[in-house]
C-alpha cells in the first residue's frame, strides 16, 4: 500500500536518493526545503510535490506534514557558514527537534534522521550536535529509524572496503532506511554495518 513520504531536503544528493527509490515504489513525496523545486529533468522530479519551508524555525511548513506516514530529515551541516549564521547547532540540531516536534504534534507513526558515523578528523561539535537530535528523536512518541553513514558515494564512485568508517552508496545507506521503515517495529539506529548488511540479505 503506498504510504505519504515527507522528505526534507529532497533537492540534495542523500534526500534526492531517498525521494527517486519512492517515487519507483509508487509512494507519494511531498519535500520542503528552503529553496524548494531543483533545478533538473530525471523522470521522478515531475512526481515530486516540491514545497519551500524553513525546520531552523517553526512556520507554515508544518501545514504540509498532514496526513504523512514518514517523516524523513536530511538536512545536516558538516561545515558551518558563520557568516550565514548557520551552526552546527542549527542545522543539526536545532532543525531535528523542530521537526521531531511537529511529528510527535500530528502523530505521525515514523520519522527517519540522517546522522553521521563517529567520522575521524570531523569537528566534535558536529558530531555531537548530531547526537544530541538522536537523543531527542528516540524519546519521543513515534518510531524512529537514525541512519549513521560515514561519507556517502554514487554507485560510480563507490570502494569495496573495511574500513570501520568506510563510505557507501548513497542508494545503499537509503536502501537500508527503508528497509528499516518497512520491517522495523521498534526504533533502531543503523550503523555502518547494518548499512553494509543490506546488499548481502537482499
Amino acid at each position: 500500500m503506498a504510504k505519504k513520504f515527507v522528505i526534507f531536503g529532497a533537492n540534495g544528493f542523500v534526500g534526492g536518493e531517498f525521494a527517486k527509490q519512492l517515487i519507483q515504489r509508487g509512494d507519494s513525496v511531498v519535500s520542503i526545503s528552503r529553496t524548494g523545486e531543483p533545478l533538473g529533468n530525471d523522470s521522478w522530479m515531475n512526481k515530486v510535490d516540491w514545497k519551500v519551508g524553513n525546520a531552523l524555525s517553526t512556520g507554515f511548513w508544518t501545514n504540509y506534514l498532514k496526513d504523512a506516514d514518514v517523516v524523513i530529515d536530511t538536512i545536516g551541516e558538516y561545515q558551518e557558514q558563520s557568516n550565514e549564521n548557520l551552526t552546527f547547532e542549527k542545522v543539526n540540531y536545532q532543525s531535528a527537534v523542530n521537526i521531531a516536534k511537529e511529528v510527535a504534534k500530528q502523530k505521525i507513526p515514523v520519522m527517519v534522521y540522517i546522522s553521521a558515523d563517529d567520522i575521524p578528523g570531523a569537528n566534535p561539535r558536529y558530531i555531537q550536535t548530531k547526537r544530541d537530535a538522536e537523543e531527542d528523536i528516540k524519546g519521543r512518541k513515534f518510531r524512529s529509524v537514525i541512519v549513521r553513514p560515514a561519507t556517502m558515494t554514487t554507485d560510480d564512485d563507490a570502494v569495496d572496503s573495511n574500513e570501520p568508517h568506510r563510505s557507501l552508496p548513497v542508494n545503499m545507506v537509503v536502501k537500508s532506511a527503508l528497509d528499516a521503515v518497512d520491517n522495523a517495529k521498534e526504533n533502531v539506529t543503523l550503523k555502518i554495518d547494518d548499512i553494509d548488511n543490506v546488499k548481502l540479505n537482499n
